[in-house]
């Protein structure tokens, strides 16, 4: 899919370990910021894969096409670039549900989607002798206890509730449903491959990887939207309620039962900047669940308002001690980072907003 990284890219300097990272789902607070500051959040974890070498070869060619430029850690888009990237946007497919990618793992859901279709397209034919997807024992065992617990009602059940997928699918883009389908396996048929369906949608490889990633994020939020049924119980804990990691998480829900990040800190047995880290993130994504009064005063907004000016993007952190010699230079420091980054992060959502 290193076609479509072009679309993170603006005539305006970008950081490349930003957008790869992002690509990545490596998930630390500068990442996050300035992804969202870019405007590339709905890539987050679109190739996991992908390796440093293989995303500085993409750069090295888009620079030798002429596409790009690069300086410093930085690329930015070329008159030829930006003409390259237009003309991309129009000819190949946009995702629709990029900014669900924090829903859930498509490479986690669709193993399961597709053993459960095979196990029940086998069984509505009275076939109890095939070879099942290899999936992971874990996973195999998952299935299995599913497709045992709901046996009486499976056949009919499923077909209808894939029909409804797939119809939910068709809404946004007809060849969403048609990879869907074609791609399940079952009683004698193994489901497409990623080369059999860029032949038959008349799209390239790179397309037919992006409209997988959306199908599955589909599939997700189409899961976590049903208050029950087989889709949902097949799937439910691999999918997440919101935008943050487990641990970040649970860091949210003590901040909101009123503990302070001190003592969260000594609770969780977890480094207090690590604790710091989970609330920035939770600033990135859920800024409206954070009782942000209880994090900077009128006096720190005011005392930060007057050092930083215009866009936050710009910004650049004013450490109080210049030169910490003590342990205590250096906790001042830091707790001047965080509320500099916090104020930051909220400017910038506004900003952007």
């Amino acid at each position: 899919m290193k076609s479509y990284f072009i679309e993170m890219l603006t005539d305006q300097p970008r950081r490349t370990a930003v957008l790869r990272n992002t690509v990545k789902n490596k998930r630390t607070v500068a990442t996050l910021f300035w992804a969202r500051e870019y405007g590339v959040l709905k890539w987050l974890g679109s190739n996991p894969r992908l390796t440093v070498n293989e995303f500085e070869q993409w750069l090295v060619q888009m620079r030798q096409a002429g596409l790009i430029k690069i300086n410093d850690q930085t690329a930015w888009l070329t008159p030829s670039g930006i003409a390259e990237k237009e003309k991309f946007l129009k000819t190949h497919y946009q995702p629709w549900f990029g900014n669900w990618s924090w829903l859930a793992r498509p490479d986690q859901l669709a193993p399961r989607v597709l053993l459960a279709t095979q196990a029940v397209s086998q069984y509505a034919h009275r076939q109890k002798h095939y070879v099942p997807l290899n999936l992971a024992p874990a996973e195999l065992y998952f299935v299995r206890q599913w497709f045992y617990g709901n046996r009486n009602r499976i056949v009919d059940e499923w077909a209808s509730e894939l029909q409804q997928a797939a119809a939910a699918l068709a809404k946004m883009d007809e060849r969403l449903a048609k990879l869907l389908v074609f791609s399940l396996p079952g009683y004698q048929t193994t489901g497409w491959t990623i080369d059999q369906a860029a032949r038959a949608l008349k799209i390239s490889v790179d397309e037919v990887m992006i409209m997988e990633r959306d199908v599955w994020l589909g599939i997700g939020y189409l899961a976590a939207s049903q208050p029950a049924g087989l889709l949902r119980s097949l799937l439910y804990d691999h999918l997440h309620d919101t935008p943050l990691n487990h641990s970040a998480t649970i860091t949210l829900r003590m901040f909101e039962q009123g503990l302070s990040l001190e003592r969260i800190s000594q609770r969780r047995r977890l480094k207090l900047g690590t604790i710091r880290e989970h609330i920035l993130e939770a600033a990135i994504f859920m800024p409206e669940a954070l009782p942000l009064d209880r994090l900077l005063t009128p006096a720190q907004i005011d005392r930060l308002a007057a050092q930083y000016h215009g866009k936050p993007a710009t910004w650049e952190f004013l450490p109080p001690i210049l030169e910490p010699q003590s342990p205590a230079d250096k906790l001042q420091n830091e707790q001047s980072f965080f509320e500099y980054r916090l104020f930051q992060i909220i400017k910038g959502g506004e900003h952007n907003g």
